[in-house]
C-alpha cells in the first residue's frame, strides 16, 4: 500500500514537472539557437 502511494505521488509530480520542462525548452529554442517559428517572427 505505501509503495503504491509513494508511486502515485511521483507520478503526480513528474508529469506537470516535465511537462513545465518540456514548455521551457521549447520556448527557449529560438534563444539557443534553434530556428523560430515563421508565424512569431517579430519581421513579419
Amino acid at each position: 500500500m505505501q509503495n503504491t502511494r509513494l508511486i502515485i505521488a511521483w507520478i503526480w509530480v513528474t508529469i506537470p514537472l516535465g511537462w513545465g520542462v518540456y514548455q521551457s525548452v521549447n520556448k527557449s529554442m529560438p534563444l539557443l539557437g534553434g530556428a523560430p517559428k515563421a508565424s512569431q517572427s517579430p519581421l513579419k
